[in-house]
């Protein structure tokens, strides 16, 4: 990586911060295991992780580091939530082949709750005409490659994420994981995935996070999550830390590091004595207190650093396994320029600390931190990372390519080659963009605007387009026979 920080007295203070301070764990049962493992309770209640745990936690991550170091670099270009599907599901290779000849992205991240409408500049919940409609989108745009679970508003919310996955299934071939929200879905969504995959303990559709609450809170949601995630044979744990620098850290960049990598390794380790062989990531997000606005923003320059620094400090003491996109979400609140230019600044940022100019522009149509969703930015987003896309380093120079005797004629001829067959037969072979061609008349409509109406014609005329997938009736009459299990027992 090309940030410089002295990760060995960062390491240290992660340390003492677990060591001395501790972890509060808001469950009765996980404290008790934790205990079991040599932590020791706090004055306060803290649970204190010593270091020998620590290091039998490293020492554990370190047998699968190679393979999630590998797995890892296709977040840049899918996400954590896609990449961990096609682990899940075993096509990572066959995405992968795809993604060296065709362009494919993922849409808004991990699910909105409201929608941005465009026409009316309006910010909507999400309901269930809303929700179909960002599904048909997903089915309808080839460029798409995996869409989220958007959160609806209009069903009961204790059986809402069985639901909108069964209702997901029906639209599109490209929805994935759910975050559970509620433990008590977690074996429904089991039991959906050994539906579809075929296969016992098929975790496919369970994805999410243990999100802690800053400062260094491993709240009981979280704790239930995770028994219920061992009790049903799938120990997969995904530690999240979303800390606020200027609320929930201080206003510094070691110490906001500090913080956001004793969570993320607080909890690791907790799943660590829960399940001794369980698979183990964190993520780090981090946002900034916007003193104007009371606002949590994302797009500055110390965001990315706490980033790349906790991503920096688990690489070089804590077993690697750290997930960090090139970027969460903008915090803008609609589509346009600001949206753009948060992500291209973070992505940017991102790139140049890890030493990586190849990574994407990280837009996915989403705002205001994820929160809201936006067919009009996704549309906007996908042109930029499509004009990425078209960029090739390789270049074929072969008889085909050079066109030697071409050029002589030419030369000889003082001719340009606009009178050459070979220009009329080839020049649609240059890539364009139909957002933003390479010149435009002198007299025309503001620029934004133009764009953005644009991008709103094109995500309605993919909706226009969508053909429904196919779900066989004996599958979709599985899902609903889960759900009216869950229904019984939840509402």
């Amino acid at each position: 990586m090309a940030i410089r920080l002295d990760t060995e007295r960062l390491r240290d203070k992660t340390l003492q911060l677990l060591g001395e301070v501790g972890l509060k764990v808001e469950s009765e049962a996980l404290t008790a295991l934790m205990l079991g493992k040599g932590c020791t309770l706090a004055a306060s209640g803290r649970v204190r992780i010593p270091r020998g745990l620590v290091g039998e936690f490293v020492a554990y991550q370190e047998t699968t580091r190679a393979q999630d170091d590998e797995d890892q670099a296709l977040v840049p270009w899918c996400g954590p939530d896609w990449t961990h599907w096609l682990l899940w599901t075993g096509t990572k290779a066959a995405v992968q082949e795809r993604l060296q000849r065709e362009f494919l992205m993922p849409a808004f991240d991990c699910g909105p709750t409201q929608l941005y409408d465009y026409p009316t500049g309006r910010r909507l919940p999400v309901d269930t005409r809303i929700f179909i409609e960002m599904m048909k989108l997903a089915e309808a745009t080839p460029e798409i490659g995996y869409v989220s679970t958007w959160y609806r508003q209009d069903v009961p919310p204790a059986t809402e994420r069985l639901a909108s996955l069964i209702l997901g299934l029906q639209h599109t071939t490209k929805v994935d994981g759910i975050e559970a929200i509620d433990p008590a879905v977690i074996k429904y969504l089991v039991e959906m995935g050994e539906i579809v995959g075929g296969r016992p303990k098929d975790g496919r559709f369970l994805a999410g996070s243990q999100c802690l609450i800053s400062p260094l809170i491993l709240d009981h949601r979280a704790a239930a999550d995770m028994l219920e995630r061992a009790r049903v044979g799938v120990p997969r744990y995904h530690a999240a830390s979303m800390p606020t620098i200027g609320v929930s850290t201080p206003v510094t960049v070691p110490a906001a590091v500090v913080i956001g990598a004793a969570e993320i390794l607080g909890c690791l380790v907790a799943a660590f004595c829960l399940a001794p062989e369980g698979d183990l990531t964190g993520r780090m997000i981090s946002t900034i207190a916007d003193m104007r606005t009371a606002d949590a923003a994302s797009a500055g320059p110390e965001n990315v650093v706490v980033i790349v620094g906790v991503k920096r400090l688990f690489e070089d003491h804590f077993g690697g396994h750290l997930w960090a996109e090139t970027y969460f979400s903008p915090s803008s609140n609609r589509p346009g320029l600001q949206a753009v230019y948060q992500n291209f600044y973070s992505g940017a940022a991102f790139a140049r600390l890890v030493g990586n100019p190849n990574l994407p522009y990280p837009g996915m149509g989403t705002l205001d931190n994820g929160g809201v969703g936006s067919p009009t930015q996704l549309m906007l987003d996908l042109e930029i990372r499509k004009s990425q896309f078209a960029l090739k380093p390789q270049v074929a120079v072969t008889e085909a390519t050079l066109l030697f005797d071409e050029i002589a004629a030419h030369v000889e001829s003082e001719e340009t080659f606009l009178t050459s067959d070979h220009t009329l037969d080839h020049f649609r072979d240059l890539w364009t963009s139909l957002l933003f061609p390479h010149s435009l008349p002198e007299a025309g409509p503001a620029d934004e605007p133009r764009v953005l109406d644009l991008c709103e014609e094109r995500w309605r005329a993919n909706v226009a387009a969508w053909q429904p997938p196919e779900l066989p009736d004996d599958t979709l009459r599985a899902l609903r026979g889960v759900l009216a299990r869950a229904e019984q027992e939840l509402l």
